[in-house]
C-alpha cells in the first residue's frame, strides 16, 4: 500500500445503527483520518465511532431495536425526529460526503434526503438485496451514488443496476487482525480442559436473545443426554445479556457458561455451534467451527421468506460458499430435538464434522485478509 496522504480537508458525515456497523464504521473513520489528517467526521452511531474522533450526534446502538410490525410503529415517531435533527445539522456543518454503514431500514430513508441536499452518498456494507427483496435495488439506486460492497459477488449485481460500485473485502477481516486474545482465559480458563465446547450464539440483541436462546437451550440439553461431555458456552457484548441468558438458563435447567466480552476467545475454543443467521457465522468461521445455523421466525415471517427471499440459504458461511456446507433452519415453533438431532448428527460422525471444519475454514479464509477499511476510505476520499 502506498503511504500517499490526501491532503484536502473534507467534512464526512457517516451513519451506523447496530454494534458490529459502530465497530466497522469505527475503523473505516480511522483509515480515513491516517489518509486524511484534516479530516473531521460527525456521526449516528456509538461508543466506537465516538472512540475513533468522530463527533457523535446521537448514540443509536440498542435505541431502535425493534422486532415486527407493531415495534416499528412504536418507534416510528423518535426515528422521524431524530434523522429530522441530523439534518439540521447537516444542512449548517455541510459535509463533503456521506457514508451509509448497513442498517438499510433507516439508512435507505435517511439516502433520500441526503441526495435531495447535492450530498455524495456513499453506502458501506450494502443491503443485503441479493438475498431478499431484490426490487430494493432500483430505490438503492436513485439514492446513492457509490457502493463499497463487502463481497466479490455483489459487484456484478449492483453494476448490472447501474450503480458505480466498487468490491473493497470484508471488514471483519480489519477486525480479525486487531483482534488481541486473553490468553489466560484461552489456556487457563475453565473452558480450556473441556473435552467438548459447543457455543450457543443466540443473537446480539435483547429481543433476539430472549427469541432464541430458549429454544438452543432446549436443544443443548437434548445434546447434553448424548454427549455427557458436552460443556455450552454462551458468549455475549454486555452485562445485560448475560443477565438475559442467565436467566433463560435457569428456567431451561440448562447448566451453562455465560461470558461478557470474549466472544473471540469462546470461538475459538468451541468444536461446534449453535448460532443465530447473521454475521456471528462468518467470525465461527474465521475459527473453523463446524455449526447449524438457525433463524426464528413467526408465520408471518415464514410467508415473507417464501415472497421475498429469492437466495436459496439464510446463512452467511453458505452464501459465500455458493452451497450448503453447514446446516439451516428457518423455523418459528419450537424445534429443539430437530436442532438437536441435526447437531448430532455431525458431532457423530466424525469425518463428516472435519469436512465441515474444512469448508468452514475456507469460507473464512475468503474473508481474513485485512484492508477493507482503507481501501473503503480511500475511495470516498478520491471522489471528493
Amino acid at each position: 500500500m502506498s503511504d500517499h496522504k490526501t491532503t484536502s480537508a473534507a467534512k464526512i458525515f457517516v451513519s451506523a445503527g447496530e454494534a458490529s456497523g459502530d465497530l466497522h464504521a469505527a475503523n473505516l473513520i480511522r483509515a480515513a483520518a491516517r489518509l486524511c489528517p484534516s479530516a473531521e467526521f460527525a456521526a449516528l452511531g456509538g461508543p466506537s465511532i465516538a472512540a475513533a474522533g468522530a463527533r457523535l450526534l446521537h448514540n443509536m446502538l440498542g435505541r431502535f431495536a425493534v422486532m415486527g410490525l407493531v415495534d416499528a410503529l412504536r418507534v416510528a415517531p423518535a426515528i422521524t425526529r431524530l434523522r429530522n435533527e441530523t439534518l439540521r445539522f447537516l444542512d449548517s456543518w455541510q459535509p463533503a460526503a456521506a457514508v451509509l454503514v448497513d442498517y438499510p431500514g433507516f439508512n435507505l430513508n435517511l439516502a433520500l434526503h441526503l441526495k435531495r441536499r447535492g450530498i455524495p452518498v456513499f453506502y458501506y456494507i450494502c443491503p443485503q438485496v441479493w438475498a431478499w427483496a431484490p426490487w430494493r435495488i432500483k430505490k438503492i439506486a436513485r439514492r446513492i451514488d457509490k457502493a463499497l460492497v463487502v463481497f466479490p459477488f455483489e459487484t456484478d449485481l449492483y453494476a448490472n443496476a447501474r450503480i458505480p460500485v466498487e468490491y473493497v473485502g470484508h471488514p471483519l477481516g480489519d477486525v480479525f487482525a486487531a483482534a488481541d486474545l486473553d490468553r489466560e482465559f484461552l489456556e487457563k480458563g475453565e473452558l480450556a480442559s473441556a473435552p467438548l465446547v459447543i457455543a450457543l450464539l443466540p443473537g446480539s440483541r435483547a429481543a433476539e436473545i430472549e427469541r432464541n436462546f430458549p429454544v438452543q437451550a432446549a436443544a443443548a440439553r437434548i445434546i447434553k443426554t448424548a454427549l455427557p461431555d458436552a460443556a455450552f458456552a454462551v458468549p455475549v457484548t454486555t452485562q445485560e445479556h448475560a443477565a438475559v441468558v442467565t436467566k433463560l438458563a435457569a428456567d431451561a435447567r440448562l447448566d451453562c457458561h455465560v461470558y461478557v466480552g470474549k466472544t473471540y476467545e469462546v470461538m475459538s475454543l468451541s468444536s461446534f455451534a449453535l448460532a443465530t443467521s447473521g454475521t456471528a457465522t462468518l467470525e465461527l468461521a474465521h475459527f473453523g467451527v463446524p455449526m447449524v445455523v438457525l433463524y426464528r421466525t413467526n408465520p408471518g415471517g415464514l410467508f415473507l421468506k417464501k415472497t421475498l427471499v429469492t437466495t436459496p440459504h439464510i446463512a452467511l458461511v453458505n452464501i459465500v460458499a455458493g452451497r450448503q456446507i453447514v446446516p439451516e433452519l428457518v423455523y418459528w415453533r419450537d424445534r429443539s430435538q430437530f436442532i438437536a438431532r441435526l447437531a448430532l448428527d455431525v458431532l457423530n460422525d466424525p469425518a463428516r464434522l472435519d469436512l465441515m471444519r474444512r469448508d468452514v475454514r475456507a469460507v473464512g479464509a475468503l474473508i481474513d485478509s485485512p484492508g477493507a477499511s482503507e481501501t473503503a476510505a480511500r475511495a470516498i476520499l478520491s471522489a471528493l
